[in-house]
């Protein structure tokens, strides 16, 4: 029985380290993608922000910031402190969506109307990513009496909202890849480090990981398609002039 409670003990601690320490990974990622134009802009000479972007980055990481609280405060065996906090996440969850959306389209439209050139990744990628981000947690919300599941959807539906900030470090590092598709391939090896980790300690994916990660995978596809077709094209135009 000591063996198999030792076995048990030894597996939580190595889960809780892998969901801290993802999600210090996605914060450190983040601010080094965002650094440039919003968190050091004053450092970089960064263009003037508008209230909205002042608003839509000061929402985006507050959620990495609960994000990163709730996974240390079930690291530490607060569940409790996790459970009341939870209702605060979903509100800000629920909040980011329109405001990401806004914030895409606006933001396009304000470069078109000053006649400067296209400004970040074609629309479809930070609509598609908002709209992952918002499917995944959703499902994180409704399983979270399903610890495992509830983990890992949260994981896979905060890792969606990493493709803006890691297209602007693939031009920032000159990848030989567009932004945009840089910014899904690196997310695509940060899953790839669930996945390994699902392998390495169970011996296979959890169903989470599998149907969550092709869920994942499957928007990013549409987006890329979606993208090429004119019909797309032209309904982004109408969108941001």
């Amino acid at each position: 029985m000591a063996t198999v409670a030792g076995r048990v003990g030894g597996r939580l601690n190595t889960e809780r380290r892998f969901f801290v320490g993802m999600a210090a990974a996605m914060i450190v990622a983040t601010f080094v993608g965002f650094a440039p134009s919003y968190y050091l802009t004053s450092v970089f000479a960064g263009p003037r922000l508008s209230m909205l972007v002042h608003v839509h980055g000061a929402v985006f990481t507050l959620w990495m910031l609960l994000y990163a609280v709730q996974t240390g405060l079930v690291s530490a065996g607060r569940t409790d402190v996790h459970r009341a906090v939870g209702p605060v996440a979903v509100a800000v969850a629920v909040a980011m969506v329109p405001l990401g959306i806004a914030t895409a389209i606006i933001t396009k439209q304000v470069a078109a109307a000053a006649h400067l050139p296209p400004q970040g990744p074609p629309l479809i990628f930070p609509l598609g990513a908002i709209l992952t981000f918002a499917i995944l947690t959703a499902w994180a919300v409704a399983m979270r009496k399903r610890a495992a599941w509830h983990k890992r959807l949260m994981l896979l539906g905060t890792l969606a909202l990493l493709t803006t900030p890691l297209a602007r470090v693939t031009r920032m590092t000159h990848l030989p890849l567009t932004p945009a598709l840089g910014g899904i391939i690196l997310t695509d090896l940060i899953l790839l480090v669930l996945v390994a980790y699902d392998l390495r300690t169970m011996g296979r994916l959890h169903a989470a990981t599998k149907w969550g990660g092709a869920v994942f995978l499957l928007t990013q596809a549409i987006r890329i398609v979606l993208n090429m077709t004119p019909a797309w094209q032209a309904f982004a135009k109408s969108l941001t002039g």
